[in-house]
């Protein structure tokens, strides 16, 4: 039996939806055409929504997203930490290495859920809250890879992968340029069988990107509408073995069945 529905809180949600898929608004018109509603139910829509800071309309008269969606938003971390937790802690515990998981926040990476291990005599200290941007750590070049993008062979750009072009099934791995400590190197391909374009890179391995002397990997989350994020580790080390960058594509896939 199919509950019951309020048909206009469905319509107020799907232009919620709708304004949060554009960047440049939308107006009255379009949004009654895509609802397949007249003008006068959109006006009314509008201006519930606006009553509630959920929606603004600019000068030119066209809706976006308002401020007010922020409120209801800022419980969603907590919400992804405990859902995230038991797997990181696990990841964190066997491999003995810190554990995160990093979300996308605008143009960076946010560190939103973290887990030292218990029994390491000395490991990185990773705070939940650290940002940096996408295209550098591991765990935000992880993201770009789930996007189905690639570095540059001079490592300067990320791009996404052409229409029958090969990727990097099993890692991308990138280290400083040597005689520069600590810059970015171009990222190079680390043996792994390759996989079409449809087919997203699984794990990244970086070192010295974010932290001298410390090494990084991660595997994008996949399958999780509405979130873009990865899970990771960080460990003192000059190089990440292979089983760490299978182990946490495996945490990944833990963490991306909980948000489900």
């Amino acid at each position: 039996m199919t509950a019951e529905t309020s048909q206009t809180l469905d319509r107020g949600l799907r232009v919620l939806k709708l304004l949060a898929d554009t960047d440049h608004g939308l107006t009255v018109t379009e949004l009654a055409a895509k609802l397949g509603v007249n003008r006068t139910v959109v006006y009314r829509l509008l201006a519930t929504l606006e009553q509630h800071s959920l929606v603004r309309r600019d000068l030119g008269g066209r809706a976006r997203v308002g401020l007010g969606v922020l409120g209801l938003a800022h419980q969603v971390h907590p919400l992804l930490r405990e859902a995230a937790l038991p797997a990181l802690r696990s990841l964190a515990e066997e491999i003995g290495a810190t554990a995160h998981l990093t979300l996308v926040d605008g143009s960076e990476a946010l560190a939103v859920a973290v887990v030292e291990p218990t029994w390491t005599d000395y490991h990185v200290a990773y705070r939940t809250g650290f940002r940096h941007p996408l295209d550098r750590g591991a765990a935000g070049r992880a993201i770009l890879a789930g996007r189905g993008m690639q570095p540059t062979p001079d490592g300067s750009r990320w791009e996404r992968f052409a229409d029958g072009e090969e990727a990097v099934g099993g890692s991308l791995s990138s280290s400083p340029v040597p005689g520069d400590p600590g810059d970015p190197g171009a990222a190079s391909e680390a043996p792994a069988a390759t996989a079409t374009a449809t087919e997203p890179v699984r794990y990244v391995l970086t070192h010295g990107e974010l932290e001298a002397g410390a090494s990084g990997a991660a595997a994008p989350l996949l399958g999780v509408p509405g979130i873009e994020g990865s899970v990771g580790v960080v460990m003192l080390a000059d190089s990440v073995p292979e089983r760490v960058g299978v182990r946490v594509v495996e945490a990944a896939t833990e963490v991306a069945d909980a948000l489900r």
